[in-house]
């Protein structure tokens, strides 16, 4: 998956949680199947500008906040908050089972 897709992927899976959508809603309301909707957010397939603005329309927002780089860095740090997570309770977990 390259740089483009990944934001796309990222951007409209928070978008999609944001408001609260599955992606089979957020098929309906676009106008396709829930699996090219699943094939999008897994970087297998790259919508055409007709599908983006459709895509964009669902979830009420601007075309190009479906690549909004911010979302790149969004699952980076989410991905680090849930390491940081585990380590700290795996390490807690640690100190009272040795007690």
């Amino acid at each position: 998956m390259n740089k483009l897709q990944q934001c796309l992927s990222n951007n409209m899976k928070r978008c999609r949680k944001q408001k609260g959508m599955s992606q089979e809603k957020l098929a309906e309301l676009s106008g396709v199947s829930a699996n090219y909707i699943a094939l999008i957010e897994g970087g297998k397939n790259f919508p055409s500008l007709k599908m983006l603005g459709r895509i964009a329309d669902a979830f009420g927002i601007d075309e190009l906040d479906l690549f909004d780089r911010d979302a790149l860095t969004f699952f980076s740090k989410e991905k680090l908050r849930t390491d940081l997570l585990y380590t700290i309770q795996h390490s807690i977990n640690e100190v009272f089972d040795n007690t």
